[in-house]
């Protein structure tokens, strides 16, 4: 549990913008909120702060990518809900952009 430990250790000083905006670029397997969690920052200003540094943050095509790669492999999509953090009906919507 890394992240809970960063939390605390980094209470007390804060992340600068320049870091918060590293561990976004860094760690694509990290969501918003959980970079909220370990920076102590609000996900409306993690936004403003990426923005602000002009990164886009958009991490759904990345996303979408395992969901149809999860799908080409036969998992279902109860299962790939589960993996993905998406609900069964974002897999559906996302999965009938392939037809």
């Amino acid at each position: 549990m890394e992240g809970f430990k960063d939390f605390f250790r980094h209470a007390e000083h804060g992340y600068t913008n320049d870091e918060i905006v590293s561990i976004y670029l860094n760690s694509p397997d990290k969501r918003i909120t959980e970079i909220s969690f370990i920076t102590g920052k609000s996900v409306g200003e993690l936004y403003r702060i990426l923005h602000e540094n002009g990164v886009k943050p958009n991490r759904l095509k990345v996303n979408h990518n395992n969901v149809f790669d999860f799908a080409y492999s036969g998992m279902s999509v109860q299962q790939i809900a589960e993996l993905t953090g998406y609900t069964p009906r974002n897999v559906r919507y996302i999965l009938a952009k392939l037809e």
